[in-house]
């Protein structure tokens, strides 16, 4: 009665308008870099041992089987990198910072931490990627630092864009099925006997996240989605709106220009 006890809009969209068309215009741009067919059909990577038949005990050996497993995902030749790590609190820099993608330690905390730096080519032709040494005991983030940082290659370093755009590079692991990785590194929670709170990478929100795998889903085809198990809670939770969304308004997505600034 009074509409107090009516059920909220499933078909209602989780992410404002304006950021949906942006994400859907720059999907299908991406999609035009890489290849329609190649993102239709291209495996997604998962996060198991079958995928990643790696120890992740922190060791330099752990992030180079990681880097040339995300490398050869990303269709880039691992040989074109300089893979190295470095320690945030100790580290400097005596050149540009190159492009960083962010970890927020703490939502109620305004320091934000890199956890990987990205550089165009060396004086050796090579570019050169730093990832911060705590990622390297956490193998959802250091794949999803990866992933971030080799899309910078994928982008600027391979002249698609002249200027760096953070949530576009955030959007390009998705297209290349790595999207779990970057998605779940979004919004992680912890807890400790006396405290709680959580951890992201990246740029995307968590919503946007659910509307990008949910974007992948629906460009592949995939209705129910088997690899939507190995997302986290919330994250699945976002890709089941956003579906539900998507195939409601078939009419409207991909289909409707984003015509926002840059």
């Amino acid at each position: 009665m009074f509409g107090l006890f009516s059920k909220k809009n499933n078909n209602e969209c989780p992410i404002d308008s304006e950021m949906r068309l942006w994400m859907e215009n720059s999907f299908l741009w991406l999609a035009t870099q890489f290849g329609h067919d190649n993102i239709a059909t291209k495996p997604i990577l998962l996060p198991t041992p079958e995928h990643f038949p790696i120890r992740f005990d922190g060791s330099k050996e752990s992030l180079t089987k990681t880097a040339e497993i995300v490398a050869r995902q990303m269709e880039i030749d691992i040989n074109e990198i300089n893979l190295d790590t470095y320690e945030q609190n100790i580290q400097e820099f005596s050149g540009g910072f190159g492009h960083r993608i962010w970890t927020e330690v703490d939502k109620d905390n305004d320091e934000k931490m890199a956890a990987g730096l990205y550089f165009d080519k060396n004086e050796q032709g090579k570019y050169d990627i730093l990832i911060e040494k705590k990622n390297l005991t956490d193998p959802e983030n250091l794949t999803a630092t990866l992933a971030h940082e080799f899309s910078h290659i994928k982008i600027l370093g391979e002249k698609r864009l002249d200027f760096n755009d953070e949530q576009l590079t955030d959007l390009t692991p998705v297209v290349f099925g790595l999207g779990i990785f970057n998605a779940n590194s979004a919004y992680k929670e912890w807890k400790s006997f006396d405290s709680y709170g959580h951890n992201s990478i990246g740029y995307l929100k968590q919503r946007e996240w659910g509307y990008a795998l949910a974007l992948y889903a629906f460009f592949r085809q995939e209705e129910n989605p088997d690899w939507i198990k190995f997302l986290t809670p919330n994250i699945k939770s976002d890709v089941k709106k956003s579906l539900d969304f998507i195939y409601a308004n078939t009419d409207k997505v991909f289909i409707e220009e984003y015509k926002g600034g840059s």
